[in-house]
């Protein structure tokens, strides 16, 4: 029969401890990955000013350019013909 077992389960208190200091330590990591990468922006920070620089003198260029004209518009008479 589905739902019923043959073996009673028994309280481990053991287990249960290691169990709750395995959460503990898992929890504590998690937290100091997440204290640590709050950090990491200060360095990045300093990486994204010289990418933004890059990124001007790219967006000058562009701007010099002019964008091409847009592709004629094509209506459903036009592709019955092509």
């Amino acid at each position: 029969m589905l739902g019923t077992s043959s073996v009673e389960f028994y309280f481990d208190s053991e287990i249960e401890r290691t169990a709750r200091a395995n959460l503990k330590a898992v929890r504590q990591a998690k937290q100091s990955a997440r204290l640590a990468t709050l950090d990491q922006p200060s360095q990045e920070e300093e990486e994204d000013t010289s990418s933004s620089y890059i990124l001007e003198e790219e967006h000058i260029e562009m701007a010099e350019n002019p964008p091409l004209p847009p592709p004629p518009r094509r209506t459903l008479g036009d592709s019955t013909t092509s």
